[in-house]
């Protein structure tokens, strides 16, 4: 527990602000406040000690200085549990603040009505992120209160308490506090992106603007040199994405002595990977993967781009080609056109982030295993096969939910054969999609193909699909409640089954 004794307000939303000063005050807190903040206080009857008392001068700049200060911030930071910093803090005479109540100036609210220029940067809130942030990184002496939701659960944290918070809910409010800064920053750092003019042409689709804020801690596609081309567009660096992230995920599988690997995308979706002993070989065994998609897709290579890779696209169109390098003359072969850049295939382990109406979901990056692979059916598998699986797992791991992909193998050489994704079951992705494409390649020998699902068979049917196409091999997750009737189903079709033991959903 700590006990609140000064708390410091200065809020723009004076939503719920006399509530909360009435329970301060029923607990004996001294209030500091600045400008707006302590009038209304002071007018409603509360003793008010003014902000300029502890930083030593008033506001400044028409307004644009009030709470920033050495004393201030001092008065957050200190370390009450550390002796050198209670007696430097004590030299200085800095007394210290328990309790920062802050929300920033309304730069949402004035992009929102479509203010001018210099009215959005004076809305730009400097003081209140550093309080914030201040009061925050010292959570475990310092309680931060960022938006008005909060006051009371914050009331009555303190009268249960008698006049204390407890530390869960002080770091919880911290991370309250730190996130009100990021999504704050975050606005600010797109509208002075967009006003400095880099744009994308447009977003998903013409009538929607588009932007790219690159991230300066990590590596990755924002960051890549562009040697030639139009200016990427946002479905662009989408589907570049997608193909940077295939690549370096079988990049990594085949470590250090890696043959050469091509990827196509199109629409979010791998729909070709090869990996073969020649660059040509590779690029030609997944461009077949989906020959009518290919066009207009995205390439992603793990060698350099020679004049014998880009002969290969006289012919053909595609918007993006990504690779390590570039020989000049190859780039000269290439359609000018065509976006030519250059990435590293390292693998990556950045978080993922995705945009909900609202917010931002935020989760690990879906990194593949092998070590809990096991066959569990009957008939066994053999080595090859077992590399065959792994290539499988890593062929349907980036397609979209709900995903199947049939891949084969030929000596060191392996390809994805076709896939079906995006289906709101799995039999529909054998029996509508990878039926059909199987008719148009004129492929009916699948007993050396290995089929892989990015999640377990809920029943058994799937299996069944698979094994009238003459299907052999398959690999899943395992871990549904119908595993036993999954398995049984396969037992009695021939076929082998291995549960990865790892689920690669992706929406």
């Amino acid at each position: 527990m700590k006990s609140i004794h000064r708390a410091l307000l200065s809020v723009s939303d004076k939503t719920g602000l006399l509530e909360l000063a009435k329970t301060l005050a029923a607990h004996h807190i001294e209030l500091i406040a600045s400008g707006g903040t302590a009038k209304v206080l002071t007018d409603a009857g509360y003793k008010v000690t003014p902000v300029e008392k502890l930083s030593g001068k008033g506001e400044a700049f028409q307004g644009r200085m009030k709470t920033i200060s050495f004393e201030i911030a001092s008065a957050l930071l200190f370390r009450r549990e550390d002796s050198r910093d209670i007696q430097q803090a004590a030299e200085l005479g800095i007394e210290p603040v328990d309790l920062v109540v802050v929300n920033l100036y309304p730069f949402h609210e004035t992009l929102k009505k479509q203010a001018p220029f210099q009215e959005c940067i004076e809305n730009i809130d400097i003081g209140g992120p550093t309080l914030l942030r201040a009061g925050a990184k010292n959570f475990r002496s310092v309680t931060v209160l960022s938006q008005p939701s909060q006051y009371q659960e914050f009331c009555a944290e303190l009268t249960q308490h008698q006049g204390s918070t407890t530390l869960e809910f002080r770091q919880r409010c911290a991370a309250q506090a730190y996130t009100m800064t990021a999504f704050y920053d975050l606005a600010i750092a797109g509208y002075m992106t967009e006003q400095s003019g880099q744009v994308l042409r447009y977003g998903e689709n013409p009538h929607q603007k588009g932007l790219v804020l690159k991230d300066p801690f990590q590596a990755g596609l924002a960051h890549a040199r562009s040697l030639q081309g139009k200016e990427m567009s946002y479905n662009n660096y989408l589907d570049a994405d997608f193909a940077l992230k295939t690549l370096q995920d079988v990049q990594s599988w085949q470590g250090d002595k890696a043959l050469p690997t091509a990827v196509v995308v199109k629409h979010n979706t791998p729909c070709g990977l090869a990996i073969a002993e020649t660059p040509l070989r590779a690029l030609e065994k997944a461009w077949q993967g989906d020959e009518k998609s290919s066009f207009g897709g995205i390439i992603a290579l793990n060698v350099k781009v020679t004049d014998e890779i880009a002969s290969f696209f006289t012919d053909k169109f595609v918007e993006v080609i990504l690779a390590p390098a570039f020989d000049e003359s190859a780039c000269e072969k290439l359609k000018k056109s065509c976006r030519v850049m250059e990435i590293s295939v390292s693998s990556q382990t950045h978080p993922q982030v995705r945009s909900i109406e609202g917010g931002l979901l935020i989760q690990d990056a879906d990194m593949w295993s092998l070590s809990q692979m096991k066959v569990v059916t009957q008939k066994p598998l053999s080595p090859e096969k077992e590399r065959l699986a792994a290539f499988s797992m890593l062929a349907v791991k980036n397609l979209k939910s709900n995903a199947i992909a049939l891949c084969r193998q030929d000596g060191p050489e392996f390809e994805l054969v076709t896939m079906g994704s995006g289906q709101t079951n799995r039999v529909d992705c054998i029996e509508k999609l990878i039926t059909s494409r199987l008719k148009d390649k004129g492929i009916s020998d699948l007993s050396e193909v290995m089929l892989a699902s990015d999640a377990f068979f809920p029943f058994p049917d799937s299996v069944l699909a698979a094994a009238r196409l003459g299907v052999r091999h398959i690999l899943q997750p395992g871990g549904s409640v119908k595993d036993t009737e999954v398995i049984a189903e396969a037992d009695r079709h021939g076929v082998a089954m291995v549960f990865s033991g790892r689920r690669h959903f992706l929406h």
